[in-house]
């Protein structure tokens, strides 16, 4: 199997930008992933992966997206799958994938998790959040949670890094 590549421009009227750009935050997983995905999961940073002939793969740039945002919300693989193929915010976070951009089946998930075990790298996805995270602050960062208490009444608490 070669690795299979992402479409670079969708159709202006079939696009998924500009009906969910328009309705996401600028600083929601959604739009982050939007804008970074072309630099976090360029489809060649997966080309060990894959064979050099072959029938090409689903373009990996999709999957690790759907990786990120599965384990974001904690998703088994048939759940990530559906979600991908049915909500339109998965497609606008993969690039902005036109609406009718063909799903995958849950298998491509474990066949991926599969592959990047094997490989001198397993652990690619998960480094290119954390350095995006970082360049954005929110790595080390101290967060202030509030603790739920009967009356509310309680000040705010440090929940630590």
């Amino acid at each position: 199997m070669t690795v299979g590549l992402t479409p670079r421009q969708g159709d202006v009227f079939r696009s998924t930008n500009r009906f969910v750009g328009e309705a996401v935050g600028e600083d929601s997983i959604w739009s982050i992933l939007h804008r970074e995905c072309h630099v976090l999961f360029p489809d060649d940073a997966f080309a060990d992966l894959f064979q050099t002939t072959g029938r090409q793969s689903i373009p990996p740039r999709i999957v690790a997206v759907v990786m990120v945002l599965q384990k974001a919300f904690g998703l088994s693989d048939r759940e990530a799958t559906a979600a991908f193929q049915f909500d339109a915010r998965w497609k606008y976070a993969c690039g902005g994938l036109d609406f009718d951009y063909p799903g995958f089946e849950r298998t491509v998930l474990a066949g991926m998790r599969s592959r990047l075990a094997r490989s001198a790298d397993p652990d690619r996805i998960f480094n290119a959040n954390v350095d995006v995270a970082r360049s954005a602050g929110l790595v080390g960062r101290r967060r202030v949670r509030r603790r739920p208490t009967p009356t509310g009444a309680r000040p705010c608490e440090d929940a630590g890094p």
